[in-house]
């Protein structure tokens, strides 16, 4: 059985950058190549997964999408502008309208309560600027900015 990455747990000491290589080293190839525009939403979004302590099942990314629309500071068109492009647009195409439709619906009751505690936050998480954090626990993020994980 395959051990959970630490930084799924709601009081994770390791810092954002520790549970970025985490993220990584359990889900490989995720991050394109090279140092473009995408490379660095794709980064962003990967934080968001951290801090919102999420991983990459389709229900997890209905969550993490979700939360990092309504709790941090990049916006729905914004995002949405990023998930036109078509490389994003060829994952979702692997993944499958099907399976994408069915894990979005399994998904809800959590979608739900990200929303909620998206509005509880105490300040919108910095999207692209999440590097000024790198060296900060995640724990101490999650108190920072009120994220409990669902």
């Amino acid at each position: 059985m395959t051990q959970k990455p630490a930084y799924l747990a709601p009081d994770c000491p390791l810092t954002l950058a520790e549970g970025l290589e985490a993220f990584a080293a359990a889900n490989p190839g995720l991050l394109p190549p090279g140092d473009g525009e995408l490379r660095e939403f794709i980064r962003a979004h990967d934080a968001c997964h951290v801090l919102f302590g999420l991983g990459t099942t389709v229900e997890d990314e209905a969550v993490a999408d979700t939360w990092t629309i309504f709790g941090s500071d990049v916006g729905l068109r914004r995002y949405a502008s990023y998930l036109g492009r078509p490389e994003i647009a060829g994952i979702i195409q692997q993944i499958g309208w099907w399976n994408l439709t069915a894990g979005s619906a399994r998904a809800l009751p959590r979608v739900l309560r990200a929303i909620v505690r998206a509005r509880r936050m105490s300040a919108p998480w910095p999207f692209f600027d999440y590097a000024r954090s790198l060296d900060v626990p995640i724990a101490a993020l999650r108190r920072r900015y009120n994220v409990r994980p669902v």
